[in-house]
């Protein structure tokens, strides 16, 4: 029986499926450091695709009676069999993005902690907490301690690197979709981000390709100035950046370097993106400039547009009410031989026009293997 086999580092691991089928296993060699970033190697006879769908309603509710039949799905454009459906609530692994370069996001997540860690997360879920920096870092390991979450949350500051204009929140959300690999896949897998920053960046290839080969939806929420929220200066301005040399603005201390030049790391925390970043671009750039990069589409997440405090706080309610309300199809694709790397995925539903249907969202591509 074929035994499952991905072959990765925990950097490279960004590009492994959902789930390999392997004939045959292979040994590491116990020489190989465990830091030295690797490409991963991987051999398959069978896969089977995991492809999360989310099916909304006409009122803007997920619509939750659907069963198998109603289903059809196609790869590369050819009838799949839908071999397993799976519509049972799962307990939530989430995590969370915030982009504290930015004082509405932080002062949303501040504000919204509470209802967070509760109506998103919830009693039996897990959370964990990213934000970009000198070095785009988790701060709150994954945790079923609502208190602790929000807690974290409510204690967020605008990062260092903000004053400078630099970074991106794709470095942090790279992060976070690398740990949810690491979680069970008996769980609803999410990344929640907010942030009015888009898709582009540096990794914001690597991290399409990961949204590819993972059933791990991303919802982002666009964040508004809060009600009553104090006034920031923007740190961009030349009256607060400075002008050049000779500036009198005072720099935030810059982080210790070790001896190839680079911020220290805590370990388990932050993570070199470099070889994630060149092993992905080339695959990534196949198939996403019609869609301008946008992982949210592809990963079968939903984005929300601004709005004011309390259509925030709705937006949050229904993406809890969404996380619990994924159908899960799962197909063997009939088409292995073919040399597509990259398969495209598209679901229909049968129903009548009477069922008030409206939006559909999906995991749109994986990435494919190549028989022996």
């Amino acid at each position: 029986m074929p035994s499952l086999r991905v072959c990765a580092t925990t950097a490279a691991g960004f590009l492994a499926m959902v789930l390999c089928l392997v004939a045959g296993a292979q040994q590491t060699s116990p020489n190989r450091r465990a830091a030295e970033p690797q490409i991963p190697i991987i051999r398959a006879t069978t896969t089977i695709v995991d492809v999360p769908v989310l099916v909304m309603g006409k009122d803007g509710q997920p619509i939750e009676e659907l069963t198998k039949a109603d289903f059809k799905i196609y790869d590369d454009g050819m009838p799949q069999h839908v071999s397993g459906f799976d519509h049972t609530p799962r307990p939530v692994s989430l995590a969370i993005v915030v982009d504290t370069y930015d004082w509405n996001a932080i002062g949303q997540a501040k504000r919204a902690a509470q209802m967070i860690s509760a109506m998103v997360v919830g009693a039996q879920g897990k959370a964990s907490i990213y934000i970009p920096g000198p070095e785009p870092k988790c701060i709150l390991p994954f945790t079923s301690d609502t208190n602790r979450i929000a807690n974290v949350l409510q204690h967020l500051d605008l990062s260092p690197a903000a004053a400078q204009g630099g970074g991106s929140i794709v470095g942090p959300l790279n992060l976070a979709m690398l740990a949810l690999r690491h979680q069970p896949k008996t769980r609803t897998r999410a990344a929640l981000v907010i942030s009015n920053s888009g898709a582009k960046g540096e990794g914001a290839a690597a991290l399409l390709e990961g949204g590819m080969s993972d059933a791990i939806p991303i919802f982002r929420i666009q964040p508004n100035e809060p009600a009553g929220a104090p006034q920031h200066v923007n740190p961009d301005t030349p009256e607060m950046r400075g002008v050049g040399q000779g500036s009198q603005r005072v720099q935030h201390p810059s982080a210790p370097m070790d001896g190839r030049g680079q911020p220290y790391s805590s370990p388990g925390l932050n993570l070199d993106l470099a070889p994630i970043i060149g092993a992905a671009t080339g695959l990534a750039s196949k198939v996403f400039a019609a869609h301008h990069l946008d992982y949210v589409f592809y990963t079968g997440g939903v984005t929300y547009d601004p709005g004011n405090d309390r259509q925030f706080d709705t937006q949050l309610n229904l993406i809890g009410e969404e996380l619990r309300s994924y159908y899960h199809l799962f197909y063997s694709p009939n088409n292995l031989t073919l040399q597509a790397q990259v398969h495209s995925i598209a679901v229909e539903l049968d129903l009548p026009a009477t069922a008030g249907l409206g939006h559909t969202s999906y995991r749109r591509t994986y990435v494919g293997v190549k028989p022996r």
